[in-house]
């Protein structure tokens, strides 16, 4: 059988820990490189203990593999699905516990023509301690002793704190054989040098060509990767309009999960140059002298990972550092008129407005790359690019319908919903104790079901409230609010395609108004139940009780996280509290929080896929700024229950009510007139409380009947004045014309 990875047979695996004292790594690096397997898997690769064994992880390619050596475990239950890698090797490949790696067989194991190693000493000194010419022959002749004592040499290998003479040092392996991921066997003929400081900043090879700073195989961000790459290709071009300045930074921004990480780490992997990372707790001095060394050993890539931590804190130490890092970005950008420095700052940050002015001008973090929330073509992109276990039969199919379900999912979300429904699908298959081969292994659509229960998206994390459980049948009567909130909610975002035909536009902002207990808050909830909708609840009083300026960026980061999270509905219960007129209004903080609203819900574009709702008893305190067409354009009246609607409620609580043959439910809807939803959900809890009282005192259990019923409506208080109705009538006369 050809050894290429095209033809061998590839294991899917997780990577679990050492588990045996005979596991343990060795200090003299003997079987580091050792991927510990179970007996079946090195027959299903057709390879014996100590043969090469390629390893990569889902999503790298085939210059990102590592050599390995197949090895068989001494663990007796050890699954096909599992190997064990020692902890060195595993953050050589920078792979962790958990991990799904792919394992294919390698070819037979090469002699060591070359060696390359580099001296770390400099580098943890923070100084320059070159090693001379005699020096290196000196230390090449002590290191063969544990390159032979180790065997198998891989890149990666490091030996650390060895002593000849003057000052330890410690060195690793950079290449075997001319390759940045090989290993090789030790032989005494084998070619041994010390890399000189030179030879350490000198970019990646390939096929004697430096390598390219592109960026590749990244599904779901393709307006993001056009735009990088194409930022990332003026490092290696010469400029034809030299009137313009240009800048060596890009700022790459984006919600959590979105890829920011995933990006900045696959430029640093490209090889194009030497990688440095400046870490948020480095100090002014220290980056200097980062952006210093990177001048010295161009091409290089300066790493910037949570910028906003690092500068966007009220703080004398966070101005020092966006000073110097302006300052240095701009002196990077100083005569890149016609060609760039070959150093690369690339950042990346939560919140792009959080970063200093001063770093987003001209010359600095000029350009900026959003990382969108994937939409639904973007999200069946990354699902297919995963290594979902599903059946070839149903996978397409199945990961189209997920792609569709999962709105608001990020791409880190997504990995989140393989790794737990693979856990799922493990967890039923250890149990059921049915033994089948490695290829009949599949996910099962009710693993994916749980996983989704289990799995919500980053975006709803934290500020949502997830509304109760609230289903149409449950609400008795308002069918009119029932079909006007699912038209204005549902028709747009199900239905856009028809929408747009028909020329119609979608509301932005449904205002739900009415005397008290008459079910206004429940729609909301049965809306966000029945859609499916990601739903944030905000109650306006809870605003107004936060610090200043504190009000008006929960409002920001409330309709930020909807636009993400689309399709979403807001739901702003007692709007009057945030919304009440202007005019002569000495709460300056209400209306801060009122100007925020009415700017966030302004804008087609920025509400796509968002509605409002909102819901109050006040209406006629509201400013008049809210009604208006493009905010609260639709105003729906949510009446006392009229006949029929009184049944209804009464008949849904009948549904779960033990009642006697003897309960009239037309009668005790006609004798409740003027009665809220509320109220009548109060009578049935008092005609229980009667009847609990009756079975204490008798000892027996006792129904419902309808003296019951008719005693609590004796003594039931009736809210609603006629004089409050006719004031929603005139209020929502006057609102009508204005609209």
């Amino acid at each position: 059988m050809s050894n290429t990875p095209d033809t061998q047979k590839t294991l899917e695996v997780k990577i679990r820990p050492y588990s045996g004292p005979n596991n343990q790594e060795r200090p003299d690096q003997k079987g580091v490189s050792r991927v510990h397997m179970c007996k079946e898997s090195l027959m299903d690769l057709r390879i014996d203990a100590g043969q090469p064994i390629y390893i990569w992880k889902n999503g790298q390619t085939q210059n990102e593999r590592r050599e390995a050596i197949a090895w068989p475990t001494a663990e007796k239950s050890l699954s096909k699905k599992v190997v064990q890698m020692s902890k060195t090797f595993q953050e050589i490949c920078d792979c962790k516990l958990g991990d799904d790696l792919n394992i294919c067989a390698a070819g037979p194991l090469r002699e060591a023509e070359s060696i390359v190693l580099r001296d770390l000493t400099a580098e943890e000194l923070d100084t320059v301690l070159e090693l001379g010419d005699e020096d290196k022959s000196h230390w090449v002749w002590f290191l063969r002793e544990s390159l032979a004592r180790a065997e198998i040499i891989f890149t990666g290998m490091t030996f650390k704190n060895l002593s000849l003479r003057g000052p330890k040092r410690s060195f690793t392996v950079d290449s075997v054989n001319g390759n940045p991921n090989s290993q090789a066997r030790y032989e005494e003929s084998s070619s041994v040098t010390i890399s000189s400081p030179v030879d350490i900043n000198t970019p990646a090879q390939t096929n004697g060509h430096r390598a390219a700073l592109q960026v590749v195989d990244v599904a779901g961000i393709d307006q993001a990767m056009k735009k990088l790459n194409r930022f990332l290709s003026n490092f290696d071009r010469q400029f034809k309009f030299t009137s313009a300045q240009r800048s060596c930074a890009v700022l790459l921004h984006g919600g959590h999960g979105t890829g920011k990480t995933f990006l900045l780490n696959k430029v640093a992997r490209t090889g194009w140059g030497r990688v440095f990372r400046i870490e948020r707790h480095f100090k002014a001095s220290v980056i200097r002298s980062t952006f210093k060394d990177a001048r010295t050993s161009q091409p290089s890539i300066i790493v910037i990972d949570e910028l906003e931590r690092m500068v966007s804190k009220d703080d004398s130490i966070s101005e020092e550092v966006a000073m110097v890092l302006g300052d240095e970005l701009h002196n990077l950008a100083d005569g890149s008129s016609e060609s760039l420095p070959r150093i690369l700052v690339i950042a990346a940050t939560l919140d792009a407005g959080s970063i200093p002015i001063s770093l987003r001008k001209r010359g600095r973090f000029f350009t900026d790359i959003p990382l969108p929330i994937p939409d639904a073509r973007a999200r069946k992109a990354i699902l297919k690019s995963l290594s979902f276990p599903l059946h070839p039969d149903t996978r397409n199919e199945a990961l189209e319908k997920l792609g569709d379900r999962t709105h608001a999912y990020t791409a880190e979300d997504l990995l989140s919903l393989l790794d737990t429904a693979c856990e799922i699908a493990e967890e039923k298959a250890d149990s059921s104790g049915e033994g089948k081969d490695q290829g009949d292994y599949y996910i099962a659509e009710e693993d994916v079901e749980q996983a989704l229960l289990l799995i919500r998206p980053t975006a709803m994390h934290d500020i949502t409230l997830r509304p109760p459980s609230v289903r149409w049948d449950e609400i008795g009567g308002q069918e009119s609010v029932k079909k006007a909130l699912r038209r204005a909610v549902e028709t747009p975002l199900l239905h856009p395609e028809r929408m747009q035909r028909l020329g119609a536009s979608p509301k932005k902002g449904l205002l739900l108004y009415g005397p008290p207990g008459c079910s206004k808050t429940l729609s909301a909830q049965a809306m966000a139940t029945e859609s499916g909708f990601n739903f944030f609840a905000v109650k306006g009083a809870e605003l107004l009780n936060m610090y200043v300026g504190e009000s008006e960026r929960a409002v920001r980061d409330i309709f930020a996280r909807a636009r993400a999270a689309s399709p979403s509905v807001i739901f702003f219960d007692e709007i009057e509290s945030i919304g009440s007129k202007r005019e002569g209004s000495s709460r300056n903080s209400s209306v801060n929080v009122l100007t925020t609203l009415l700017n966030e819900m302004d804008g087609i574009e920025t509400l796509k896929g968002v509605t409002v709702l909102a819901a109050t008893n006040r209406p006629q305190v509201l400013d008049l700024a809210l009604i208006r067409p493009g905010r609260f354009d639709q105003l729906i009246y949510v009446p006392p229950p009229d006949l029929a609607g009184r049944e209804a409620i009464l008949r849904v609580k009948q549904r779960k009510m033990d009642m006697g043959d003897d309960v009239d439910i037309p009668e005790l809807a006609k004798l409740t007139e003027g009665y809220s939803g509320a109220e009548l959900v109060g009578i049935c809890q008092a005609a229980c409380d009667e009847v609990l009282e009756k079975c204490e005192t008798a000892g027996q259990e006792l129904q419902l009947h309808m003296d019951d019923f008719l005693s609590a409506i004796k003594v039931a208080r009736k809210g609603i004045a006629p004089e409050m109705i006719y004031g929603y009538e005139r209020w929502a006369a006057v609102a009508r014309g204005y609209v």
